[in-house]
Order: C-alpha cells, then structure tokens, then sequence
C-alpha cells in the first residue's frame, strides 16, 4: 500500500468514528407561547442576538435581546456592582403590532448581589424596547421612563428617571 492511499484511508476512518457535532436544544416556546417565560428555561437564550443597546457612562447597560429560534424578545439590564446612585429595575416594554395596551415585565431591582438581570419573554411579533428605571413597580406602578410627562404641580414636561432602546 502506498503512503498517500494509507493516509487516504487514515483519514476516512477518522471522518466515521468522529462524534456528531452536539446541536442546540430545542426551543420551548414559540412567539405567543414564549410570553411571559424565561429565555434560559425555554432555551431560547441559545441563539440570542443583540437588537439594540446603550450604555449610561460604565454604571448602567441596557440591552434589547432577541431570538430568531423562538420569535421572542426580552431585556438585559447590568449595573457596575458599586452603582448607588439610583435604585435601578430593568424592563421589557411591549406592545401589539397594530397597537394596544403596553404590557411590561420587570427585573428584580438590581444591587452589588445581583449586578445583571434578563426579564421574562414578550412575542417578537410585536413591538419591543429594553428600559431601566429607578421606579419601583412595587409602590409606584409601571411608569415608562421613555415619554415626557407633566410633572406634578410644576406645569413642567420632564421624564421619569430612566431611559430606553428605540421601539423595535
């Protein structure tokens, strides 16, 4: 036999006794039935993609997270684990295509224990943005951070402590 048909068949051998390349796991929800989920319990964290993203100096990052497996969308708000400026929430704002009532989905109030936490699930069918805020939910209800609003007894147009990704 010949070096370079003994090489050949070397290498063929190696080719059928190789393991198969391990796949993602199958998602566990899709578009409606992932709302209100976790993207890691569904596994729709697997092929996450980043949509949109900002950054307030190094204290806060917001992102707006997708995924083409399970039609879905969620947000990622971190905090630098020394920020105590603000108490800081993340938020997945969410709404029907063709309009409707907002639905949003709330962290955990982030701290030096828990710099970074992902919200539960919205369709990506409809329209998305990642917020922070520093209302609590808890006691002042869910206020979009993004819009201006009246301030109380001052006539003046302010926002609410927070910021967002652009509707997507």
């Amino acid at each position: 036999m010949t070096a370079g048909l003994g090489m050949l068949l070397a290498a063929a051998a190696v080719q059928v006794t190789a393991a198969p390349q391990a796949s993602a796991a199958d998602p566990g929800c899709w578009r409606d039935t992932c709302i209100g989920k976790s993207a890691a319990a569904m596994n729709c964290d697997d092929d996450a993609e980043v949509l949109d993203q900002f950054d307030i100096d190094t204290s806060i990052e917001v992102k707006l997270i997708w995924s083409q497996m399970c039609q879905a969308t969620w947000a990622k708000v971190a905090i630098d684990p020394g920020y105590t400026d603000d108490p800081v929430y993340g938020q997945l704002w969410t709404t029907p295509t063709l309009g409707g009532i907002e639905k949003v989905y709330t962290t955990p109030q982030l701290g030096a224990g828990n710099p970074s936490e992902v919200t539960l699930m919205g369709n990506w069918k409809g329209t998305s943005k990642a917020c922070w805020t520093s209302k609590d939910p808890s006691t002042e209800g869910d206020w979009d951070p993004v819009p201006l609003i009246l301030e109380p007894g001052t006539g003046i147009m302010g926002a609410y402590t927070g910021a967002c990704t652009d509707w997507i």
